[in-house]
């Protein structure tokens, strides 16, 4: 018999096993990992461990056939670095046909909530843990950085658990009554059997905070998340970006008489953080390090101590200063969002004008550091061909990190990576993808890529009027900045003649 122990990455999943096997009569091997090669195989009978920190997702999947039985061992969810390990151990052994938990509440305590988003198509966590300010919503606060409709203007919220506004949307998520001006983005995807953020954050925050029925919702006094976007102050040019998300780009816009108004820099700060309850705060921008405040507020929980909690800043990985660096040292769990677009003169192009060889300096110097880094790619009509060329990039370079993907929004959806107008070229660009290792070990990611290929299989149509709209939209913004598509993206320019 071969029997393979998943647990949590520290000695005591050694001694556990060990002892399993002692009282099996059996012979403990001890840890199996990616150190061990690619051609790992199990040929000798009795017990081994490993984890999701050891064995990348996928590889542990295909490595659990060759046992009898893969366990689960019995070790609570705190003692692992992170819950969402802890989530992705009892996924993977509930999935196995050969799976066995030592502790069988695991699956349950899970399990409500992820089957409470697939039974209730309203319910969505983040009203009931986030507190979020948006500067392009005028100092008022929406469900999640995903929506842009205002809930409740941030001055007048004095108790945040029981607040009018958020409790009418809370009450009509609980009753399952659908909430589209604030929730359409992620009814979208789903309409498109892509998996949303509703329903797998619901599930990773639920699992966070040890959440295992509605009524732990009503012990949340205080936000576990905040989300502060301080202002729109940013140093780059996104060709899907905003004047709210970037005063560069208002200017310029100002400028091509694009809009009329330039937006106000400043509107929110980060004075709404309570402690109290604080398990994770996610900084957005703007580009968060081009902004004073922020090196303030960095300071600050440097003087009052307060540096432990989860701390995810999302940058463009241009504006690394030595003062920056230095703060960093200070934090024990900062995790970094890098936003990327495409891979070299691509990305120049895209994210305006960013040089990609700082960006990916900045990307190793965080690795070497010790930070978690992530990135985000926004799916547009403008890299969507060129998905798989930065995807590939992620797998050689940055192995084992989490890339997340999701789709462009825009005015008349002109920008919309579901609207390139070569269907055939956009399925052969994206096929590659799914032998990707970053596809194969990221469900939402799979998801996200599943979506947009089925699109591309389903719909050989392109609507020339969004076509047209692009076109005319980014010529102005090549002419301004003197450049030209056919030197970045040649196909997508190619398609110029079907709106002649």
């Amino acid at each position: 018999m071969k029997i393979l122990c998943l647990g949590n990455n520290t000695k005591d999943t050694d001694i556990k096993t060990c002892n399993l096997a002692k009282t099996n009569l059996s012979k403990c091997h001890g840890l199996l990992s990616e150190l061990d090669g690619p051609s790992l195989t199990i040929t000798q009978d009795g017990w081994y461990h490993s984890s999701v920190y050891d064995i990348e997702y996928s590889r542990l999947v295909e490595l659990a056939t060759e046992f009898n039985s893969v366990i689960m061992l019995n070790q609570p969810k705190e003692q692992y670095s992170h819950p969402d390990a802890f989530y992705k151990t009892v996924k993977l052994v509930e999935n196995l046909p050969n799976g066995k938990f030592l502790n069988p509440s695991y699956t349950t305590d899970i399990n409500f909530f992820e089957n409470l988003v697939k039974t209730n198509k309203s319910f969505c966590i983040f009203p009931f843990i986030e507190l979020l300010t948006n500067q392009r919503t005028d100092g008022y606060t929406t469900v999640c950085c995903r929506s842009s409709t205002p809930v409740a203007h941030i001055s007048e919220i004095k108790n945040w658990a029981k607040n009018k506004d958020y409790s009418i949307i809370r009450n009509k998520m609980l009753n399952g009554e659908l909430l589209p001006e604030h929730c359409a983005s992620c009814y979208t995807l789903e309409n498109r059997n892509i998996l949303s953020a509703r329903e797998q954050e619901t599930v990773e925050w639920a699992n966070r905070l040890n959440l295992t029925s509605l009524n732990d919702l009503t012990e949340i006094t205080h936000p576990a998340y905040y989300e502060i976007r301080p202002s729109n102050v940013c140093n780059l040019q996104c060709r899907m970006c905003g004047p709210t998300s970037s005063h560069l780009i208002g200017q310029e816009y100002k400028k091509i008489n694009l809009i009329s108004t330039i937006p106000s820099k400043e509107q929110s700060d980060f004075s709404i953080v309570d402690f109290t309850n604080l398990k994770k705060l996610y900084v957005a921008g703007g580009e968060p390090t081009a902004m004073p405040e922020f090196y303030k507020f960095l300071d600050l929980c440097i003087q009052n101590k307060k540096t432990d909690f989860e701390f995810l800043i999302n940058t463009n990985a241009t504006k690394f200063s030595n003062r920056f660096k230095k703060q960093l040292k200070q934090f024990s769990n900062l995790q970094f969002i890098i936003s990327l677009e495409g891979v070299g003169s691509l990305n120049h192009y895209i994210r305006w004008p960013s040089d990609w060889n700082t960006i990916t300096e900045n990307m190793h110097y965080l690795r070497k550091h010790n930070h978690i880094i992530t990135t985000n790619t926004t799916v547009s009509i403008y890299n969507v061909t060129n998905l798989y060329n930065l995807l590939k990039f992620f797998d050689n370079e940055f192995p084992g990190m989490l890339v997340h993907c999701l789709p462009c929004t825009s005015k008349d959806d002109m920008l919309s990576g579901f609207n390139f107008p070569n269907s055939k070229l956009a399925l052969e660009r994206l096929l590659p993808i799914q032998q990707l290792k970053c596809y194969k070990n990221n469900r939402l990611l799979k998801s996200f890529i599943d979506g947009i290929i089925t699109h591309y299989q389903t719909t050989l149509s392109v609507d020339l009027t969004q076509l047209k709209l692009f076109f005319e939209f980014n010529d102005k913004l090549d002419l301004s900045r003197n450049v030209k598509l056919a030197d970045y993206i040649p196909e997508l320019e190619q398609a110029r003649k079907l709106i002649l």
